[in-house]
């Protein structure tokens, strides 16, 4: 049951002279629109009405069980929601306002976004790695390219002061969506690099051709991949 609203000051006085005129409890009760329990509570001791301290709702873990959930989050990276179910606790949350903020060395991330990688993927990845792994000279004839989409304020960055700052973060999968980007192709081999281009839209097949015709093929043989 709520508790009820506490007795203003001018309901106070009006109280405790209603009180003086011998009139009983229920009627001042009526008189000032309270319950008896408010009127009697404050007329048994006036003085320490509203004094007793309060307690707040009784807290549903102890200080043990809350020193294991901040030790088990301090030592992972996970979900709130996965320490509960980890730790098999029943009706406890822990809500980011009241547990995290409480604690000052936690500290509430959010994953960035990153290209999906599968485990084909990955896979893949490491095959080609193993079988080249032995090549010494042979990279010499290599040349590598690749192009690289930049959003607006990241090309920005690059632009004013020549470097960007990256600080590793955790990420989540996604796919790169929207506009404000630009759309950018260089390569690079032994002998050294090539100019950036700046490639307009999506890029097919027969696109990719022509910007390796334009801007690699002259200069390929001094780069490396002469064979």
């Amino acid at each position: 049951m709520p508790r009820e609203i506490q007795l203003t000051e001018s309901e106070k006085k009006l109280i405790l002279a209603l009180h003086k005129k011998n009139i009983s409890h229920r009627e001042i009760a009526r008189k000032v629109n309270r319950p008896k329990t408010v009127v009697t509570a404050f007329l048994n001791d006036p003085l320490k009405y509203d004094s007793r301290k309060r307690t707040g709702r009784r807290k549903k873990v102890d200080e043990r069980t809350k020193q294991l959930i901040i030790r088990t989050a301090s030592n992972q990276t996970t979900a709130c929601a996965n320490i509960v179910n980890d730790l098999c606790f029943k009706k406890v949350t822990m809500d980011n306002q009241s547990s995290y903020e409480k604690v000052k060395h936690l500290e509430k991330d959010e994953k960035r976004h990153c290209p999906a990688l599968t485990t084909a993927h990955k896979d893949l990845r490491l095959s080609w790695t193993k079988a080249y792994m032995t090549w010494n000279n042979e990279w010499h004839k290599v040349v590598w390219s690749d192009e690289k989409k930049l959003i607006w304020m990241v090309l920005m960055a690059f632009l004013t002061t020549g470097m960007i700052s990256v600080k590793r973060k955790r990420f989540f999968s996604t796919r790169p969506r929207g506009g404000g980007s630009v759309m950018i192709w260089a390569s690079f081999g032994w002998g050294g690099k090539s100019s950036i281009c700046f490639v307009d839209g999506p890029t097919t097949a027969k696109e990719y051709r022509e910007v390796l015709k334009k801007h690699l093929i002259d200069i390929g043989s001094c780069m490396g991949g002469s064979d």
